[in-house]
């Protein structure tokens, strides 16, 4: 029995990473779970664990090698397994190798198709479409020109699927305004915590805003899985707070605080950036008042916060106060959802945020 090591996918819109590193060689006994790769796409890095315990028969893309997502890297098998591959290494038909040459692959650690697992020409020709060349770097992909060349990667990726999600999904923006005073004189310091936290309650209520659009159909998150937009020197990633309507806004400001310094620091694992249901992005800290974000596809919704102002407003006495207020931008995909369920799910975000009590309270319902 053998186990196929796919390049795996590190978020809705990677279409291709690279093999960064190997942590075992061909040979090598792996045990299940044990991580023998290193993988990369353009905002973080994974973690490869094998499938099961077994040999490490075969290494098909060495490190620097970009490929699609879901293409064969490697290959586990059984002792057997190994033994048998052991006897037909290295054979590679007269043709084949001739091709090979003239197309500058190196076929050492091709898996040969052919009868005795030669390795055939259609072989040489799959592992030349692949990208490899005779020097064990791989063929870069160009950036496509609307893009321009000088963009990085992780650039480049972003521009790729904003554009995208901006020219398929009907955005549609609604902007409110909490007044956060009572929230602020509990002596809040973590206001993205609180605002994760608030959306996550809300879409325990307003399920139809967590979870994905795919193929026309909306598939639900069996938990509110919060994404929060982190701005790093490479351009902006999301982390995400897995379930946070099971959390204190002081547990998921431990996370956060942890998952941007490891964003920033180009430590952040992979898995880290995967399973967002919705996002929260924040631009008040550089005096943003109010702006509506892109919708993170195949979420459908997002929400921007602005910055907190100072603003007098009527009190039931009719007499005038200064109150905290901070501006609130709900964008959802009108082929999701409609506005006047949007308008609940925003009321219901506020309603947290002027009430942190009912964030507190709802927290020792779900505990």
């Amino acid at each position: 029995m053998s186990w196929k090591i796919g390049m795996p996918n590190l978020g809705h819109t990677m279409e291709e990473g690279t093999v960064s590193e190997w942590l075992k060689a061909v040979g090598d006994v792996v045990k299940s779970g044990e991580v023998i790769a290193i993988v990369e796409s353009d905002k973080a890095s994974f973690d490869v664990e094998a499938p099961a315990d077994g040999v490490l028969n075969a290494i098909y893309e060495i490190a620097g090698s970009v490929v699609p997502v879901g293409t064969t890297i490697g290959l586990i098998g059984d002792a057997a397994t190994q033994n048998r591959g052991s006897a037909s290494k290295g054979k590679i038909s007269p043709a084949a190798r001739a091709l090979a040459e003239e197309l500058g692959v190196d076929w050492h650690g091709i898996e040969g198709t052919g009868d005795g697992d030669i390795i055939t020409r259609d072989d040489v020709h799959a592992q030349a479409k692949r990208g490899r060349t005779n020097t064990g770097q791989p063929v870069v992909a160009q950036a496509p020109a609307s893009f321009g060349a000088s963009l990085s990667p992780m650039r480049q990726a972003i521009a790729q699927a904003t554009q995208q999600a901006w020219q398929s999904i009907p955005h549609v923006p609604l902007t409110s305004h909490a007044d956060i005073s009572q929230l602020l004189r509990g002596g809040e310091k973590t206001l993205t915590a609180s605002v994760a936290r608030a959306c996550a309650l809300a879409l325990v209520d307003h399920p139809a805003f967590n979870g994905w659009l795919e193929g026309g159909t909306f598939k639900p998150s069996e938990a509110a899985h919060i994404s929060v937009a982190v701005s790093t020197t490479g351009g902006v990633v999301t982390v995400v707070v897995e379930d946070a309507a099971s959390k204190s806004r002081s547990k998921i400001a431990d996370e956060l605080r942890e998952l941007a310094q490891n964003a920033k620091e180009g430590r952040l694992d992979g898995k880290k950036m995967m399973g967002g249901s919705f996002t929260v992005s924040s631009l008040g800290r550089w005096g943003v008042d109010a702006f509506a974000p892109i919708i993170s596809a195949p979420q459908v919704a997002i929400l921007g916060v602005g910055r907190v102002n100072r603003v007098a407003r009527e009190a039931p006495d009719s007499a005038l106060r200064f109150v905290s207020e901070m501006s609130v931008t709900l964008v959802f995909d009108h082929r999701a959802n409609d506005g006047v369920e949007a308008a609940k799910f925003l009321s219901a975000i506020v309603g947290y945020l002027e009430h942190p009590d009912r964030m507190e309270k709802a927290l020792e319902k779900i505990q």
